[in-house]
């Protein structure tokens, strides 16, 4: 697992920043960063809230990301960028709560589960390819999510519950597992050693036999 721990210093010089950049925002970039999640670039759950009720919610969140942070909280986080893209291009209004959960808006239920399923499709076929700190690449496919939906939160966290509950009891997904993910690392090659051109040892450097005079 990737260590995040920073030392004293790393983390006085890291807070310093944070405060120069914050301090350098307009009121509207504040609101705008205070409203927008981190990691994936959606609108947070206090976004959520504060655009008000809709006609029909739905509740998601990420297969086995827990079991997939054992590779480094890089390879999850690529995990929840690609799932936020794969909303945004199935045309949902998303929202990313916490963790690996996120919310969404709609007008209808069923138009909303349609969404759902394109998002689903894309984010199973699309290849998700992480840079890690020693060098490695690692890449994986079949990614997948849960979700539910219904007429307010609590009824689309209920429809989530049955979702996850049928897919586990059909082998589908399980707890602490990584299942439908195809996962490869690829090691860095090894660097090719630079050729000298220093003369060896021992040999004689060659010089031009001076023109023979008449």
């Amino acid at each position: 697992m990737a260590e995040h721990a920073l030392n004293p210093k790393g983390e006085r010089r890291v807070a310093v920043e944070e405060r120069r950049r914050v301090a350098q925002m307009s009121p509207e970039e504040m609101r705008r960063e205070l409203l927008t999640s981190e990691v994936t670039g959606l609108p947070n759950r206090r976004a959520f809230d504060e655009a008000g009720a809709a006609l029909a919610v739905t509740m998601c969140d990420v297969d086995g990301l827990k079991a997939l942070n054992k590779y480094g909280y890089e390879a999850g986080d690529a995990v929840l960028r690609s799932k936020a893209d794969a909303l945004r291009e199935a045309g949902l209004e998303a929202y990313h709560d916490k963790g690996d959960e996120f919310l969404g808006r709609g007008t209808q239920i069923k138009a909303l589960v349609a969404r759902l399923e394109r998002a689903r499709a894309t984010l199973r076929g699309r290849l998700i390819l992480v840079e890690r700190a020693d060098g490695s690449t690692l890449s994986f496919t079949g990614a997948d999510f849960s979700y539910g939906v219904g007429k307010d939160i609590d009824e689309a966290e209920f429809g989530l519950k049955r979702h996850k509950a049928g897919r586990e009891s059909s082998g589908e997904i399980a707890r602490g597992e990584l299942r439908g993910i195809t996962i490869k690392i690829e090691k860095p090659k090894p660097s090719t050693p630079e050729l000298s051109h220093s003369p060896a040892i021992g040999s004689v450097p060659c010089r031009e036999a001076p023109l023979a005079t008449n």
